[in-house]
């Protein structure tokens, strides 16, 4: 199957369930012309996934004729220098000036992009379709908000990191990872972390669920209790958590 001309390396896809809702507004936001849209929310909320799910879905999409849809693809982290220094230009006005002209539909994915919309804005109005990432939401752009995941794919989601069959779950399995991932706020990175963490160590559901449930359900509070334990086990699991959770009155849910 032919693929649009990749200036960049497609980003590697990993485990990703669910957000279908989110990924039908990404593609149906992508469709409006001139307009940059950002995918803002908290950190570790699934933004990266998400983009990286649209991306390597939109490279594989077809137009009428049976031809890619986007004639070129570009994903970047941060910022453009990896293209300065690929084509060795001295400056990010020469890399938007090779851009711009490229010819037909083009595609810009953008993890963690900067603040500063104007870059952005000058592609999307030169028939670049842009689509960004930001734990804030960046002025002058469409925005939306990435929220939790739904309970059905937070369950599914920690019982694959877990190790479990998220289609074999009996009722007992389903009722106890239903209170594990609550307990975990349906937060995409936490049932990542306490998912893969458990499961390679061999916890039970119950061990975890009482874990969680002993230590109370603020993330930042638990990141923060981890500084304190001892046991090594449960100490592991939180220091994840605390690199990604902030502990601080901002933070608190």
């Amino acid at each position: 199957m032919s693929i649009p001309s990749l200036i960049t390396t497609a980003p590697t896809e990993n485990l990703f369930e669910g957000r279908r809702t989110d990924l039908d507004a990404i593609n149906t936001f992508a469709g409006i012309s001139n307009r940059v849209v950002c995918i803002s929310g908290l950190a570790g909320i699934g933004k990266t996934a998400l983009l990286k799910q649209f991306f390597n879905s939109a490279i594989r999409r077809l137009n009428l004729m049976g031809q890619p849809y986007y004639q070129h693809a570009l994903w970047l982290e941060n910022d453009f220098k990896v293209l300065m220094d690929t084509w060795q230009l001295t400056s990010v006005h020469d890399v938007l000036l090779k851009l711009v002209n490229m010819g037909g539909d083009k595609l810009l994915c953008m993890d963690n992009a900067p603040a500063d919309p104007s870059l952005l804005a000058y592609l999307a109005e030169h028939k670049w379709t842009v689509i960004v990432t930001s734990r804030e939401r960046i002025k002058e752009t469409i925005p939306y908000e990435l929220q939790e995941v739904n309970i059905d794919d937070a369950i599914r989601i920690f019982a694959l990191y877990n190790g479990l069959d998220p289609d074999s779950l009996n009722i007992y399995e389903t009722e106890m990872i239903s209170d594990i991932v609550c307990r975990l706020l349906q937060h995409t990175l936490a049932l990542e972390i306490t998912g893969k963490c458990s499961g390679e160590k061999g916890w039970s559901l119950q061990e975890i669920n009482q874990v969680l449930k002993d230590n109370g359900l603020n993330i930042p509070r638990l990141a923060d209790i981890s500084r304190q334990l001892t046991d090594t086990k449960v100490k592991a699991m939180f220091a994840q958590l605390a690199a990604v959770f902030p502990v601080g009155a901002e933070m608190a849910f």
